[in-house]
């Protein structure tokens, strides 16, 4: 990246970078908190140099996956001071005097991986296609997002932070070129459950108009309380004066503790009900069905979304270890699937319609490779932000990228800048579900 152009925005002058048919600016503070404190927005500055990526929140770098895949961080440092977003337009909008639509990307990695300039979220490809602007988010994570020492005051600060970068999307992106009236929130995974709680959440009016919600795991919510107990009363042990290295021992102290939850610490770190910005769990239903007007909503899952974590869950790593691919393995992977993706998520699909809400469900059904990981839980990441990275992954497409990818991309990117809803399925790809 050499050529650059200054952006003069409400946050202050901002230098962008060409990067092929696409401008980046990257890493801009929308936000600072202290430790364990809800974020404060950032006031406007002289000069941002948007030319290098924003940290990572502080979190431990090993893959999850046993080794089948890459490192989700790459070379990305971390830094609790880690509130940042990154813009990127397509080079057509060099002049910022365009009014694109506007996605929000809210990263996944059950709340305790990933960062929004990750290499594996590289927006490129879906910004130079459809023609639209992309906001990636960078928020806390783990016990300095969700927990703290496990006071009412500590939770959901990652959510915080998600809102309080909503608001610089509202203030700034209309100088990056962009529509602050026609902005879609986008998460996969624990991003995705994310999104759907920003659309009960308090203070986000007028934020946001449409949402995705990719592979939601909204069956792990509720019904976590004795969970939730067992995590705070480790947590009560943390000094809010260790080290990050302390602070991520601990949380894996807390996140043993979180296995009485049994599926439920698959993703133990995330929102907490009833504590601000969020209501109380009995009233989520009817803030939901209040919603449903407001936003549209793209609902989209994988057929075999629990294959993805075969190799680490060790049920599932003895038997496929053992080639015991069927019937066994895939009942498992079928009715699990079932239980964390599937039945929550059409009941939410049905409360949105039921309530006056517009909205599709996507089926994403094959690959087409035989794969043991076809139709795997992010197996339309490669798809929706394609690059190099993922040429050594298990969640690779091969050649079937470049027929997959344009499709799914162009929904997106179509509902993002329209509302348009897809109603005609794409064979061998995706079914449509409602």
């Amino acid at each position: 990246m050499n050529a650059w152009q200054n952006v003069d925005a409400p946050c202050g002058r901002v230098r962008t970078y060409v990067d092929g048919n696409v401008i980046r600016a990257r890493g801009i503070r929308y936000a600072r908190a202290q430790r364990f404190a809800h974020p404060v927005d950032e006031p406007p500055v002289d000069f941002i140099d948007g030319d290098e990526p924003g940290p990572a929140n502080p979190q431990r770098r090993r893959d999850p996956n046993a080794g089948m895949t890459f490192d989700q961080l790459g070379g990305l440092p971390t830094s609790e001071d880690c509130l940042r977003v990154s813009v990127t337009t397509p080079l057509s909008a060099a002049d910022h005097s365009s009014s694109l639509p506007v996605l929000v990307w809210i990263h996944g990695g059950a709340y305790v991986a990933g960062a929004g300039d990750a290499e594996i979220y590289d927006p490129h490809t879906l910004v130079e296609e459809q023609n639209i602007i992309v906001v990636s988010v960078t928020y806390r994570l783990g016990v300095l997002g969700y927990l703290g020492t496990g006071s009412s005051e500590h939770s959901n600060l990652g959510l915080l932070d998600q809102i309080s970068a909503l608001r610089w999307v509202q203030r700034n992106v209309a100088a990056f070129g962009g529509d602050p009236g026609n902005v879609t929130i986008a998460g996969q995974s624990a991003g995705a459950d994310a999104c759907a709680h920003l659309m009960i959440a308090e203070a986000t009016d007028d934020l946001f108009h449409r949402v995705i919600l990719a592979s939601a795991p909204l069956g792990l919510a509720g019904g976590t309380e004795p969970m939730n107990w067992a995590m705070a009363k480790v947590a009560e042990k943390i000094d809010p004066e260790s080290s990050v290295d302390e602070i991520l021992a601990a949380q894996e102290e807390v996140h043993r503790a979180a296995l009485v939850g049994g599926l439920h610490a698959g993703m133990c770190f995330g929102v907490h009900y009833g504590d601000y910005p969020l209501p109380a769990k009995s009233e989520t239903d009817d803030a939901w069905s209040r919603a449903a007007r407001r936003y549209d909503v793209l609902m989209t899952r994988t057929e075999r979304e629990i294959a993805f974590f075969a190799g680490f869950v060790p049920a599932f790593r003895r038997l496929h270890s053992r080639r015991l691919t069927s019937p066994m393995l895939e009942s498992l992977i079928s009715g699990i699937t079932s239980a964390v993706y599937t039945r929550a998520s059409k009941e939410f699909y049905d409360r949105h319609r039921m309530a006056g809400g517009q909205g599709t469900r996507l089926l994403i059904v094959s690959r087409g490779d035989g794969s043991f990981f076809d139709a795997a839980h992010s197996g339309d990441l490669p798809l929706l932000f394609p690059g190099d990275v993922w040429h050594d992954s298990f969640l690779d497409y091969g050649a079937a990228t470049a027929i997959a990818g344009p499709e799914l991309r162009r929904i997106w990117g179509r509902f993002a800048g329209t509302g348009e809803l897809p109603r005609v399925l794409v064979p061998g790809l995706i079914d449509i579900l409602g």
